[in-house]
């Protein structure tokens, strides 16, 4: 298969060198077309003319890459009362008339205006300098031509019709012809038309050409879910071409979305991500005033007993009643309480505490009140001995009571009637046994 490029002569490359060591820039101002003889061109550095020259004219416009200083590009315009020759190289020519770069095309054939040619033809010479600063590029005004590009990019209705002021832009009023005025830009109202491309992609496939849409402002679908822009890579230079950046696996349906207004711009919050790609969580969560799981775990932390009135633990509690618990499934309680209550098998899980029919103790924790308790220990009911004599005045004593239960080794009685029976000396001065006072039983729960 032919190879198409373009090199400098051994006289460009000397020029340039000159002009480099003496400060004296080159001069490009011509620009040719040849036919080859009918035939591909081979190029070599040692060509100062082209194989068979056919047309030749000063450059129309040359500019410069806007990505890379040192490329350029030379346009001619060959009229349309010239042709009948196919194109296949182009040269470059300096104010001498010496050959400074070459080139070989894909065969163009150039109709005659005889043989139905009805508009100018373009070429564009693409070619590379040492420095910028070594090669003029003079465009005489006089002989350039405004190409039908040119014209629909530079000249508008704004350059040509009077009126508005700095910074204003024109715009249709009204569907009518003519009718337009001048606003300013922020008052603009614009529609864009999304342009959808269908492909289908097969496995292993990574690059993609385009038919219907342009990577400027895309956006790509696979199977319907959202491709993120960092997981495909647009061609540098070609505007048709894009990379995914892993190999489709399988076959899938490609839909390519122009002008869509996530095309531009990273999609923050796609649906399949679960809001996983907000950019700071932080600052989402202080913005609608919610606490993070961490925090609300704060308020209750695992390991809080609390009671309730319900016969069943609310969500995210258990039951206190001294079952054995994986240790896993409810790691963060295990954490909090270890093995305090119980090792459950030693291995898998651990029990919580059982607070059926129990009252809660504080723990005395140093204090010397309740000495020798460890946390989380039981204690046994006990009671003090009534003294024999003078018990009524007892201060805070039981000797002061005179309602309420006590639970003996012969059942329950009430205390009236215990302290009647001492009283008359029928009775024991000691009771023994468990005394409560009046409660309501609630559910126990512990927070995992």
């Amino acid at each position: 298969m032919p190879t198409y490029n373009s090199i400098h002569t051994a006289y460009g490359l000397q020029a340039m060198a000159a002009a480099e060591a003496a400060g004296t820039p080159i001069n490009l101002t011509h620009m040719a077309v040849g036919d080859g003889n009918g035939n591909f061109v081979d190029l070599f550095d040692t060509m100062t003319a082209l194989v068979n020259e056919r047309f030749r004219a000063a450059i129309n416009r040359v500019y410069q890459d806007p990505e890379r200083n040192s490329k350029y590009t030379a346009e001619l315009v060959i009229p349309v009362s010239v042709g009948g020759f196919t194109i296949r190289e182009m040269g470059l020519f300096d104010v001498d008339g010496h050959l400074f770069a070459i080139g070989n095309v894909p065969a163009s054939v150039k109709p005659a205006e005889g043989e139905g040619a009805f508009a100018d033809t373009i070429v564009r010479f693409e070619f590379l300098v040492t420095n910028a600063s070594v090669v003029t590029l003079q465009v005489d005004p006089n002989v350039a031509v405004a190409t039908q590009s040119w014209i629909l990019n530079n000249v508008t209705r704004s350059t040509l019709i009077p009126g508005g002021t700095t910074g204003q832009t024109l715009r249709k009023l009204s569907n009518a012809d003519g009718d337009t005025e001048w606003a300013d830009p922020d008052q603009a109202n614009i529609t864009i038309d999304t342009i959808e491309e269908k492909q289908e992609l097969v496995d292993g496939q990574t690059v993609v050409t385009l038919a219907v849409c342009t990577t400027r402002g895309l956006a790509l679908y696979v199977d319907g879910d959202r491709i993120p822009n960092d997981e495909w890579t647009p061609h540098p230079t070609d505007p048709t071409e894009f990379t995914f950046n892993t190999a489709i696996v399988g076959t899938h349906e490609l839909i390519c979305a122009q002008n869509e207004p996530t095309g531009s711009a990273p999609a923050p919050l796609e649906r399949s991500k679960n809001l996983g790609d907000v950019e700071s969580k932080s600052a989402s969560r202080n913005n609608l005033d919610v606490f993070s799981r961490a925090e609300a775990r704060q308020m209750a932390p695992s390991g809080l007993v609390a009671h309730f009135a319900r016969s069943s633990a609310p969500t995210g509690w258990l039951k206190a009643n001294g079952a054995a618990v994986g240790r896993v499934a409810y790691a963060d309680l295990f954490a909090a309480i270890g093995t305090t209550f119980g090792a459950g098998d030693g291995f898998n899980t651990f029990n919580l505490p059982d607070l059926r029919g129990e009252f809660v103790r504080g723990w005395d924790d140093g204090r010397g009140v309740d000495a020798g308790r460890l946390l989380g220990s039981w204690q046994n009911a006990a009671s003090p001995p009534i003294p024999t004599a003078g018990w009524d005045s007892v201060p805070g004593g039981l000797g002061t009571a005179t309602q309420g239960t006590l639970i003996t080794g012969s059942g329950t009685r009430e205390i009236s009637e215990i302290l009647e029976s001492v009283r008359q000396g029928t009775g024991s001065r000691e009771i023994t046994g468990i005394n409560h006072p009046r409660n309501r039983a609630l559910l126990a729960c512990i927070k995992y």
